[in-house]
């Protein structure tokens, strides 16, 4: 799927592996708040997300960077309102 033809199947793997260990180290209390109880957003994202991601190992950190960004998204206009 992505990027194919530059990186193979097990390389990729080996990406998302790294990424994840990455976050697991570099985690911060807010990580846990990246997903919100009782918001559909997040429900479907991670549903879809692991669906994706046993055809395309590549999918593990792009679903860690977008959660970053909802994250701070949703900080921001938290931050906003008060």
């Amino acid at each position: 799927m992505i990027l194919d033809n530059y990186i193979s199947f097990n390389n990729k793997v080996i990406i998302s592996v790294i990424c994840a260990g990455f976050w697991i180290y570099f985690r911060t209390p807010k990580c846990y708040d990246m997903i919100p109880r009782s918001h559909i957003f997040p429900v479907i994202f991670v549903m879809l997300w692991t669906y994706l991601n046993y055809y395309e190992p590549l999918f593990l950190p792009i679903g860690l960077a977008i959660l970053i960004i909802y994250s701070n998204i949703i900080e921001y206009l938290y931050s906003k309102d008060k």
